[in-house]
């Protein structure tokens, strides 16, 4: 049995938290492979996101240094919505060894109850939460506990925001400490953020 992490996301963009996350959760579960799997069109977000070969390209960069990393375009040929049940399920299918662990920020969890089928998400994959600072990993192991089936990660998370870095992108402004460099030198170079 392969242990597999699935990490999914706008990456819009992929930023030091997405990275930290990652890293830690490998460490953490014992993970032999990482599916980094960007979102082709979100239910979630209203915010327009950059062409999706743009951020696929920017997670290579991003994670690309970590042991058993691959970006998946799984998303894309899908197509349509991506929910996270849809996609889990056509892992199952493709990588029928595997043991599944679907990752999530912390900010997530406390709306996890509110994805699209998400008993059947509960039921088919371990989610594991991580946990961003100490002063809400109490509140989360009391929700993980009520949820069940929900694994909170202490992690040394960073606090990063995409929406941060897309503004700073669009005013000129510095943000190469918020992003690893890979990707710093992808926004600039393809002016992805900047004002139209």
């Amino acid at each position: 049995m392969i242990k597999t992490g699935i990490f999914g996301g706008a990456f819009n963009p992929v930023h030091n938290g997405h990275v930290r996350l990652a890293e830690e959760a490998v460490e953490q579960l014992k993970l032999k492979k990482l599916l980094i799997i960007p979102t082709f069109d979100s239910p979630h977000k209203d915010t327009k996101l950059a062409p999706f070969d743009d951020r696929a390209e920017m997670c290579r960069r991003a994670f690309g240094h970590i042991e058993g990393a691959e970006i998946s375009d799984i998303e894309r040929t899908l197509g349509g919505k991506s929910y996270t049940i849809t996609t889990v399920r056509e892992l199952k299918k493709l990588y029928p060894e595997d043991r599944f662990f679907l990752l999530i920020g912390g900010d997530m969890l406390f709306g996890f109850d509110k994805w699209y089928r998400y008993e059947s998400i509960l039921n088919e994959v371990k989610v594991c939460a991580a946990a961003r600072d100490n002063d809400s990993l109490t509140d989360m192991m009391e929700f993980a506990a009520e949820m069940g089936k929900i694994k909170v990660l202490p992690t040394n998370a960073v606090e990063v925001s995409s929406t941060e870095i897309r503004d700073k992108a669009a005013r000129g402004e510095d943000f190469s400490a918020l992003v690893p460099h890979g990707v710093c030198e992808y926004i600039k170079e393809k002016n992805i953020y900047s004002v139209q």
